[in-house]
């Protein structure tokens, strides 16, 4: 049996099972509303007892398929179509016992990292006899671009960002994983540069003594982490549209990382956070 919650713990839920498959999502759709990668592990509707379930909020991403959220916190849970219920991987209870077993929508990924885990990659599903397929439709090359452009997934919040914005840092702690569902992947910038329309769409929820994470209260997306007496404001790559022209800096809190996923890209890592070191812009 898995188990495992969302980050403020109103939902819960045990699976009585054992998933087939794990996978990684790199498909537009998923990047947004996550904020990060999607990582499911497949499942069915049946199998699942959940605690909480009148604080699930679902969005209809497409005909025929649902993206659950928590309204309180804002992780991401669950995508269900039809009988299926996948779950997001990073809020499974440690050890998992589970591995990835495929990257989708390869051929959608984001230009802000690679991909280098020797895990099977498919262009798109990987179903139906689809074939394995190599390169990398987007390798990541620095780009300095004079403005940025980033929404939700449905369409309610709209960022401009000018001006330069940091490299994107991976974030591997518990908190991160709970609320994206996998590894948080974050870029940065001022709030002096950043225009935002649909600001009343935005739901805070604070995590902790010191932070805040800001996402979309009507489909969920996951758009920012928000230090106190911080200058910057951490913004989810995974929100902006594409090219971003930038890098992948560095892996954070690693020490924390779950079992269902290796680092292979060869970015630098930190066993906890980047402190001492930080990426600057």
């Amino acid at each position: 049996m898995l188990t495992g919650h969302c980050l403020c713990g109103a939902v819960r839920y045990e699976y009585q099972g054992t998933p087939s498959s794990l996978t990684i999502c790199h498909c537009g759709m998923c990047r947004r509303w996550h904020g990060a990668l999607g990582a499911y592990a497949n499942g069915a509707r049946a199998n699942y007892r959940l605690t909480g379930a009148e604080r699930i909020r679902w969005y209809s991403s497409s005909p025929g398929a649902e993206r659950g959220f928590c309204g309180l916190c804002g992780s991401k849970l669950f995508w269900r179509s039809g009988e299926g219920m996948d779950v997001a991987a990073g809020t499974l209870d440690q050890p998992t016992g589970q591995s990835t077993t495929a990257h989708i929508w390869v051929a959608h990924k984001g230009d802000y990292y690679a991909i280098d885990d020797h895990v099977p990659q498919f262009a798109e599903s990987s179903s139906n006899g689809a074939r394995p397929v190599s390169g990398d439709p987007r390798p990541p090359v620095a780009r300095d671009l004079p403005h940025r452009h980033g929404q939700c997934l449905c369409g309610a919040i709209h960022l401009h960002i000018k001006g330069p914005m940091r490299d994107v840092v991976w974030c591997h702690c518990g908190q991160c994983l709970h609320w994206h569902g996998h590894c948080g992947g974050y870029t940065a910038s001022h709030w002096q540069d950043i225009e935002m329309t649909g600001g009343a769409a935005l739901v805070w929820y604070r995590s902790s003594d010191t932070a805040r994470r800001g996402f979309c209260g009507q489909c969920g997306s996951n758009l920012f982490w928000e230090g106190a007496h911080r200058k910057h404001i951490s913004i989810s790559a995974g929100c902006l549209d594409l090219p971003t022209g930038l890098v992948s800096a560095k892996h954070i809190f690693v020490e924390d990382k779950p079992d269902y996923y290796a680092i292979g890209d060869g970015v630098p890592v930190a066993p906890g956070s980047m402190a001492a070191n930080p990426v600057t812009f």
